[in-house]
C-alpha cells in the first residue's frame, strides 16, 4: 500500500472570539486550570501549543464552569456545559493533492483525504475545539469506541460519493455509542426516533432494535441524509434537518426568503441545539485535519473492514457464538448492538457480525454445530438476569430534534 503525498500550506484564519496574532492564538496555554487531572487521567492536549517549538506534554487542561475532572464522566461530550475559558482557531489547510488513485494505510488518512465539505467558520466552532480540548478523556473514550464501526461508515461515505466529514456525525450524535438513548427516545450510533425509524425501514421487534444495529442504521442515516442533500442542495442545510427535522428547516428558509434575507444556514433562525450542530462537527473536523497542532494523537486504524455478517438462517446464542468464532463475548456483544436477547435475532436479511479474522472459525465450526443441534432448539441464555447489551450506557440528556414536525 502507499501513502497519500501531498503539500499543504496553512494560513491561519482570523477568529471574532479571540484576540491576538495567529502565532499567539496557536500559542494560548491550556495550564489555566488550578486542579490537577484525576489520577490515571492522561491528556491529550499539551500544555502549550506553537507552531514553532515541540509542544510540552503535562498541561493541565482548563476546567468549565460547572463540571470538574473529579465528576462522573459523561456518555459524550454534547451532555457537557458550554462554557469553555478558551476559544482556539484551528488553521485554514489547503490541500494540493497529488494525482490519480491514493491508498492510504490508516483510516484516520483516508478520512482526512476525503474531507469535501467548506469549512465552517463561526466562534461556536472555536468554543466547541476548546471545549472538546479541555475534555481529553471524554474526547479519547470517544475516538476509542469509534474504531470498531468507523471503516464501515467510511466505506459505505466513499461507495456513495459522499464528504468523509459525516464519517465523524456519530461523535456529535451519539459519542459512537449504539447503545445510546436520548430522552427524546432517538437510539442508536446515528440517534434514530421511532418515526423516523420506521420511514427508513428500521424495525422494532421483542429481540431486535435495527436502529442500534451498525449497518443497518448506516445504511438508514445515509439514505437520510442523501434525501435531505436532494432536497435542499446543500449539505450545511441537510444536516440541520437532519437534527431538527427537513420540515421545520424548510419552514425557517421560506421564513427568511419572504423577509429578503440570506437562507443559508448561518443566516436562519434555529434552535440552540441546531445552531451548535455544525460547529460541533467543524470543531471535530478540525481536531481531526489538525491534530499534530492542537497535540492530540489519533493511534492509526487499519483501512480495512473490522467486521464482517455471516449468515447463521437460525437463532444462536451469543455465547455458543463466541465459542464457535473464539472471539470473546463482550466483542460479539459490542458488534451486534441491535440484539435485545442474548441470541441472534431471526430474519433473512439478519445475520451474526463478527470480527472479520474470526469469520472463516465460526463458519467451519458452525457447520459441525449445526448437525449436532437441533434448528429449533431453544438456545440457553447465559446471560444474567435483568442485564442486556444494550442497558450498560446511562441516557443521553440531550434531546434529539428529529420528529417529521
Amino acid at each position: 500500500m502507499r501513502r497519500a503525498v501531498f503539500l499543504f500550506c496553512i494560513p491561519f484564519a482570523a477568529s471574532a472570539f479571540a484576540a491576538g496574532s495567529p502565532s499567539d492564538l496557536l500559542g494560548l496555554s491550556y495550564t489555566l486550570g488550578t486542579g490537577l487531572p484525576a489520577a490515571g487521567q492522561q491528556s491529550l492536549a499539551h500544555a502549550t501549543i506553537s507552531p514553532n517549538s515541540p509542544p510540552q506534554r503535562g498541561g493541565v487542561p482548563p476546567q468549565a464552569a460547572g463540571w470538574s475532572s473529579q465528576d462522573p464522566l459523561p456518555t459524550r461530550l454534547e451532555e457537557l456545559l458550554l462554557r469553555p475559558e478558551v476559544a482556539m482557531p484551528a488553521p485554514a489547510l489547503t490541500f494540493i493533492r497529488a494525482s490519480g488513485p491514493v491508498y492510504h494505510d490508516d483510516l484516520w488518512d483516508r478520512i482526512r483525504d476525503g474531507f469535501a465539505m467548506p469549512d465552517l467558520q463561526s466562534p461556536l466552532v472555536d468554543r466547541w475545539q476548546a471545549s472538546y480540548l479541555a475534555r481529553p478523556v471524554v474526547l479519547k473514550g470517544i475516538i476509542e469506541r469509534s474504531r470498531r464501526y468507523l471503516y464501515h461508515v467510511v466505506e459505505e461515505l466513499s461507495r456513495r460519493g459522499m464528504p468523509l466529514e459525516l464519517a465523524l456525525l456519530p461523535m456529535v450524535e451519539s459519542g459512537y455509542n449504539p447503545a445510546a438513548l436520548s430522552s427524546a427516545q432517538a437510539a442508536g450510533m446515528w440517534q434514530f426516533i421511532p418515526s423516523t425509524a420506521r420511514d427508513y425501514g428500521l424495525h422494532l421487534s421483542a429481540d431486535y432494535d435495527a436502529r442500534r444495529d451498525i449497518v443497518a442504521s448506516t445504511n438508514a442515516a445515509l439514505d437520510y441524509l442523501q434525501f435531505l442533500h436532494e432536497l435542499f442542495g446543500d449539505w450545511r442545510l441537510a444536516l440541520a434537518g437532519y437534527n431538527w427535522g427537513e420540515k421545520a428547516v424548510a419552514k425557517a428558509i421560506e421564513r427568511n426568503t419572504e423577509k429578503g434575507l440570506r437562507t443559508d444556514y448561518l443566516s436562519l433562525t434555529l434552535p440552540e441545539e441546531t445552531r451548535n450542530y455544525l460547529p460541533k462537527l467543524q470543531a471535530l473536523k478540525n481536531l481531526v485535519a489538525f491534530h499534530h497542532a492542537f497535540g492530540i494523537e489519533f493511534e492509526p486504524i487499519a483501512n480495512e473492514p473490522y467486521f464482517t455478517t455471516v449468515a447463521t438462517g437460525r437463532k444462536l446464542d451469543l455465547a455458543a457464538a463466541a465459542k464457535l468464532s473464539g472471539a470473546p463475548l463482550e466483542e460479539l456483544t459490542s458488534l451486534n448492538p441491535g440484539l435485545r436477547q442474548p441470541t441472534t435475532a431471526m430474519g433473512a436479511t439478519r445475520g451474526l457480525v463478527l470480527p472479520a479474522g474470526k469469520a472463516d472459525a465460526f463458519i467451519a465450526n458452525f457447520e459441525t454445530y449445526k448437525n449436532a443441534t437441533p434448528k429449533n432448539a431453544t438456545p440457553k441464555n447465559t446471560t444474567p438476569k435483568n442485564t442486556s447489551p444494550n442497558n450498560t450506557t446511562p441516557a443521553i440528556k440531550s434531546t434529539n430534534r428529529r420528529p417529521a414536525n
